[in-house]
């Protein structure tokens, strides 16, 4: 499904039962378009059930918060560098006095009594638990119960909700109200049979060739890197992980096999536990460690050692929504963005301690604040813009470019499977029809990635050697595969939702007008105006990846995603030992130095019974900019402030 926003309409009548009506009309907020994927409408929910109602207020100087970002992080700026601390963050974007003025008395003449009326400590939020009757007189609109077609699961939703006139400027969104799937973040680690296979008997560097294996030795004559030669602390890479947990006795198996120089085999990262969040031990090998959490961990070691490596664990994998989104990891970043119980969204984010009946379940209350902020944080997961609510997506947004304010450079695998984004829960290919909903493989519509589609994320594709070794080049990735579901190719296309940022408006261009596919505005957004992604690129076939005491070679633009962070690391540290601090935000500078990336030209990332997009001289959707070359970046990062 597809969701409107801000589309202005008269309310229906219920707007005149308030308890204290307003003399301004409701206008249409937010709306579903179309039937959702697997929910059906079932009966009107019941007048006198209880809803835990939030209310998200609309942040002060957000119509700024593009031009601060480009301040600290466009070359050409005289503030490049100047990075912000959490508390000008938190003080900058605090919702005004007269938002939260507006939104609570409106609510209590309405009838809702202040002292049943909170705040999130961050004062985003308002927050009071009211029956269905109050909510569908406040936002004139009707609750239903919808029913998962395969589960059997119950939840309370609504085709569209409103807002008064005077009050609407002042919320992004509300909830619950039009979102029922809860999508977990799914990794983009492809485990078809040709891209992700064991090596009987092991492997070592050297053994294979850098076309049946990738070693750390093949990305540095690839990508031109050095070893790391700081163990200073400050500038640890941030690995995010949501329920693949880390088997660490894998740790030193690869180590011993895949490292040059040979890390130290009793290392370990920086555990960082979020709302629950484990490692895998002898008895759960079976059912809770993962070959992408191995995959990150041990490729990112290779490349930054010896700086130590964070690993957030998020979410305790039983929660039915276990690990929601990714909100959760942001509440643990920033305490002034979570709300003080249980998730940022009803039905969407997990709530805290887990309500679910099971004797598993995280029972400690949702994180807010207090986790470190690595100066790169890789996150290997991904979701389908189509199916989160606009609003949604925006705020979320908005708090990946607060970190890059802060210095933070957040990097993200931009998905496995072309332009049909196909893993999510439900949604087996995620085309989409003319009507915006998710269908299987007749479906003609790219359906573009979330949150590859925010423009203050850098969105890595994936490559693979076109020979046998890296004299050959590169290309994009391609596993066909046996049916759509088990094809692999590198995540990309453009955002129906998230405008062209400027930093990309020269390489976009480029590509629509030269090189753009002729398949129409109906397949895909031809408009020129919106955000493309990927950016960059890097390997992501035949990984050596040690799990679960086995070898094998792993592909996935989440192999990606932290070669590419590892890099920007190096590039970090190049940076600190000069005196300088961390990049921060990295799209401009990539941008306005395309001439430092191995331009990939061969390839495509087909899917919705099309080609999908090529890829071609300059930026293209598939591999971005190309993949890095170090010794070309890294001069350019040493000369900037």
């Amino acid at each position: 499904m597809r969701f409107s926003a801000f589309v202005v309409a008269l309310a229906s009548s219920a707007t005149t039962s308030l308890a204290a009506p307003s003399s301004s009309k409701h206008v249409l907020h937010e709306k579903r378009d179309g039937k959702p994927h697997m929910w059906e409408k079932r009966d009107r929910a019941t007048p006198s059930q209880v809803l835990p109602i939030r209310i998200g207020l609309r942040q002060r100087n957000i119509e700024n918060a593009e031009r601060y970002i480009y301040e600290v992080s466009d070359p050409t700026s005289s503030k490049f560098g100047k990075h912000w601390t959490a508390e000008e963050v938190a003080n900058t974007f605090a919702p005004a006095p007269a938002t939260k003025k507006a939104v609570l008395k409106w609510l209590v003449d309405s009838g809702i009594e202040r002292p049943r009326i909170s705040l999130s400590k961050g004062h985003n939020w308002v927050e009071f638990d009211g029956t269905v009757e109050e909510a569908e007189r406040l936002f004139a609109t009707e609750y239903w119960h919808y029913q998962h077609v395969e589960n059997g699961g119950l939840r309370l939703a609504v085709d569209e909700y409103s807002l008064p006139e005077h009050v609407q400027q002042h919320v992004d969104f509300v909830m619950p109200t039009v979102q029922l799937d809860g999508l977990k973040p799914i990794a983009n680690t492809n485990h078809g049979r040709d891209a992700m296979a064991i090596i009987p008997g092991g492997a070592s560097l050297g053994s294979l060739p850098c076309g049946s294996l990738i070693t750390i030795e093949c990305l540095r004559k690839l990508y031109k890197f050095p070893v790391g030669k700081t163990a200073a602390k400050g500038n640890e890479i941030g690995i995010a992980e949501w329920a693949d947990y880390l088997y660490e006795p894998d740790l030193p198996i690869f180590f011993k096999n895949f490292t040059t120089p040979q890390i130290p085999l009793d290392t370990k990262p920086e555990f960082i536990s979020i709302d629950g969040g484990l490692t895998a031990n002898l008895t759960t090998i079976a059912t809770g460690s993962g070959v992408e959490a191995a995959l990150d961990v041990q490729s990112v070691y290779s490349i930054i050692h010896p700086q130590g490596v964070r690993y957030y664990q998020v979410g305790d994998g039983i929660n039915v929504d276990s690990v929601g989104t990714f909100n959760i990891f942001l509440d643990a970043l920033d305490e002034s963005y979570c709300t003080y119980e249980g998730g940022d969204q009803p039905y969407v984010d997990p709530a805290y301690p887990d309500p679910n009946d099971n004797e598993l379940g995280f029972q400690g209350p949702l994180q807010c604040g207090g986790a470190p902020k690595s100066n790169v944080i890789s996150v290997s997961y991904g979701q389908i813009e189509g199916a989160l609510p606009y609003f949604y997506q925006v705020r979320q947004c908005n708090e990946w470019l607060k970190l890059g304010l802060q210095g933070v450079s957040v990097i993200y695998a931009s998905g496995d499977s072309g332009v049909a984004n196909r893993y999510n829960s439900g949604y087996p290919n995620s085309c989409l029809n003319s009507e915006q909903q998710f269908v299987d493989n007749n479906g003609t519509r790219f359906s573009p990635s979330f949150p590859v589609n925010c423009p203050y994320i850098t969105s890595v594709g994936a490559t693979t050697l076109i020979g046998n070794d890296t004299e050959s080049g590169e290309q994009a990735v391609s596993r066909p595969g046996t049916g759509p579901a088990n094809a692999y190719y590198s995540g990309g296309g453009f955002s129906n939702y998230f405008p062209l940022p400027s930093y990309q408006a020269s390489a976009v261009g480029h590509f629509l007008k030269h090189y753009a596919p002729n398949y129409g505005p109906n397949v895909y957004n031809t408009s020129g105006k919106a955000r493309g992604f990927p950016d960059v690129a890097a390997i992501g076939l035949n990984v050596a990846t040690v799990w679960n005491g086995s070898t094998y070679g792993v592909g996935g633009t989440s192999a990606s995603a932290p070669i590419f962070a590892g890099i920007v690391t190096l590039l970090n540290e190049a940076r600190i030992a000069i005196g300088k601090g961390p990049i921060g935000f990295l799209n401009p500078t990539l941008y306005k130095y395309p001439e430092a990336f191995n331009d990939i030209t061969i390839g495509n990332n087909p899917g919705c019974e099309t080609g999908g997009f090529n890829a071609t001289p300059g930026w293209d959707p598939v591999t971005g900019l190309g993949t890095p070359n170090f010794e070309k970046l890294l001069p350019i990062f040493l000369r900037l402030p």
